[in-house]
Parts: C-alpha cells; structure tokens; sequence
C-alpha cells in the first residue's frame, strides 16, 4: 500500500517561466517536466513539446502521474499577439485538461487575478465574477476551460503580483527612478515568489478543487509600495500618468498597472498590518540583491 505520505509524481509546465523555474526548484517530489525551447536544467525526467502543438501524448505524459500542476501560459511580446493565440491555448488547455480527467489525475493551474478586472476598494472574494482587464483581456480566453472546470479535481490559483527578480520587479521598479503611477491608491496584493512556489505544491496535494486565493506577503497601496522599493534603493519616486505608462508599456500593460485589487486571502486584515511592511521590505531588499 502507498503510503499517505509519500511524495506525488506530478507533471510539471512551465517549468523554464517566472513562476515554474520556482516550482521546479521547490518541488520535493519526482516531477515529469514539459520543455518547449527552452533549457531545463534539473536532475527530472524531462519530455519536450510545444504547448500549443495539435496532438500532444498528454495521455502518455501523464500515466504513472498522480498531480498536474500547470504553469504554462503561452505569451507573445504585443497586445494583438497575445489575442492571437488565446484561442489556440483555450483548445490545448481542453486536451491538457480531459487528459486529466480521464486519467483521474487531480489538476491545477496558476493564473493571474487580473481576470477578477479593477475592483477598486472592494476584497476581492476567491471565485468572484471574472471581468477581465489588461493582460488577462486575452489570457482569460485561453483559460477558459480551466473555469469551466473548476471544482472537484479542478484548482484554480488565482495569483496576484509574484514579487521575485526579474518579471515585472525589475521592468517597472529597476530603472533610475521609482514610479508612482497616477495617485498610487489602487490596491497592490503581493505574495513573494518563493514561498508562493512552496504553498501551490501544498495545496497540489490538498486538492481543494474550485478558485483559491495564496496567503498574501503584504496588501497595500501602489505609492506605498514604490515607497518602500525606493527607500531600498535609495532612488527617487517620480510620478507617471496613465497616457505615459500606456506609452511606454501599450495599452494591456498600463491597464494590468493602474488595476486596483484588493485581494482576500482568508486572513482578514492581516496582509495590511504595519508588522507586513517588514517583511516587505525583507523580501524587496532580497530581490534587489538578487536582480
């Protein structure tokens, strides 16, 4: 008889992104690694293949596994590219997905919680009402059949700005000065990638099924935040527009920006407590030295 606790094979995407290089590294388990072009690098079994090709042996990637842990989310460097391939990914996540299924393997899936679109002052309750803004205007179309899903066997980690080296720390926070955007009200919730990474394996196993929210690191303004990342730095803060921001980053990327999201995480009030500032800065200070 297996025992109960011991480590869960898992099929792993996304392994060379942002956030699956951290789970790929954080996983205390065999995983079987999708690769696309990219190089992996790790001590796992490793198959190659394109997510968005026809066709893929999903039913052979995932025999022998007993989780799937997506992290792929095919991408394109303009706003129109992105929109081209939404649908293209919402039909590979159907095969991904109904592989899962007929294998009863239980799956989940990191996804970004601009679906949830500009809440304003509002907690945003895992499971509320997607009406997707920015980016998410063409990812939520590819994640499509991981809501339609969603539930027993299905998880959906809905997940807010990833604080780590590289990504959009260093795009929007790493340059001679530290931007304000517009009136900096609009609600920032933050997790720090590492201990992310570690929470979704853990609720992999858990498989709760349905939408969840990760513990947050710290929920807080927007000029409270540049704040912070410009006393580390030692920079200055200077204010950036709206009009200046779509400029210089296009029209998804300022609409990602200027969301506000004020994202419940089960723990109450407890994200904006002055005690999460510290850890804050903690984290804020590791990735500078990290970038």
């Amino acid at each position: 008889m297996t025992s109960l606790t011991a480590p869960q094979p898992a099929l792993l995407t996304g392994a060379s992104g942002f956030v699956g290089r951290r789970l790929l590294h954080s996983a205390e388990r065999p995983l079987r690694v999708l690769a696309h072009s990219s190089p992996v690098d790790v001590e796992h079994e490793v198959v190659r293949g394109d997510l968005l090709e026809p066709g893929l042996p999903w039913s052979s990637w995932l025999d022998g596994m007993t989780r799937l842990v997506h992290a792929a989310r095919p991408s394109a460097g303009t706003d129109r590219g992105r929109r081209r391939i939404a649908k293209r990914t919402a039909v590979a996540n159907e095969a991904l997905l109904s592989a899962a299924h007929a294998h009863g393997v239980p799956a989940l899936a990191v996804h970004g919680s601009l679906s949830y679109g500009d809440r304003g002052e509002a907690m945003v309750h895992a499971g509320a009402d997607v009406n997707p803004i920015g980016y998410a205007e063409a990812y939520a179309v590819g994640e499509a059949p991981w809501r339609a899903q969603a539930g027993p066997g299905c998880t959906v980690v809905r997940a807010p700005w990833i604080l780590g080296p590289g990504s959009w720390f260093s795009m929007l926070y790493g340059g001679p000065t530290v931007p304000c955007f517009g009136d900096g009200s609009m609600w920032m919730s933050i997790v720090d990638v590492d201990a992310f990474a570690s929470w979704v394996w853990t609720v992999a196993d858990e498989a709760p099924g349905g939408v969840v929210h990760p513990p947050l690191l710290v929920r807080c303004r927007q000029r409270d935040f540049a704040a912070r990342v410009a006393e580390a730095r030692g920079a200055t803060i200077e204010a950036w527009s709206e009009a200046r921001t779509r400029k210089a980053y296009g029209k998804q990327a300022a609409a990602s920006i200027f969301a506000s999201l004020r994202m419940d995480d089960g723990q109450g009030d407890a994200a904006e407590a002055s005690a999460r500032f510290e850890d804050l800065d903690r984290v804020v200070q590791s990735v500078i030295g990290r970038s």
